[in-house]
């Protein structure tokens, strides 16, 4: 078993590697590829807030963006890549550059036609329901411009202490 997780990490740095130098994928896109990949462990604080800071310049904040948009397109047993995808977009409604914040709101029906969102997998257990709980969530969010502020507020000075 170790010899496999192994394998699997030594694949995905060699991926990471060829994304990077022969693929040319800009760092920052990687990154976000890399938070919302299909591990079963979410987006690291730290990723997040690179993400987040990246958001404040245009052409990053559009590499950004566009990747998310790309992952809530996934289905099915690649329903990680939604839910990791809306756990980035939850986190920049608080904390990313209010361009990031105009985009989501401007396709708020995106992220609520995922409220919808099915998938069982084969043992029966519906995954499904995370990512249609995130997506309720972050619509209720999207629909009161007052919660959006006092996320902003609350994570602003978080980031200050």
């Amino acid at each position: 078993m170790d010899f496999m997780k192994a394998f699997d990490q030594t694949v995905r740095e060699i991926k990471r590697e060829v994304n990077l130098k022969v693929l040319k994928v800009p760092e920052i896109e990687q990154k976000v590829l890399d938070a919302t990949d299909n591990e079963p462990w979410g987006p690291h604080g730290a990723a997040l807030a690179e993400i987040a800071q990246a958001t404040k310049k245009f052409s990053d904040c559009q590499m950004v963006m566009n990747v998310l948009w790309s992952r809530l397109g996934e289905t099915g047993k690649d329903w990680r890549y939604v839910y990791k995808a809306l756990s980035v977009i939850e986190y920049l409604i608080s904390n990313g550059s209010e361009r990031a914040v105009d985009d989501i709101i401007g396709r708020t029906f995106r992220i609520a036609s995922l409220m919808s969102f099915e998938y069982v997998e084969p043992s029966g257990k519906d995954m499904g329901i995370n990512v249609r709980k995130k997506a309720e969530t972050i619509v209720g969010l999207l629909h009161n411009k007052e919660r959006i502020q006092e996320a902003r507020n609350k994570a602003a000075a978080n980031r200050d202490k």
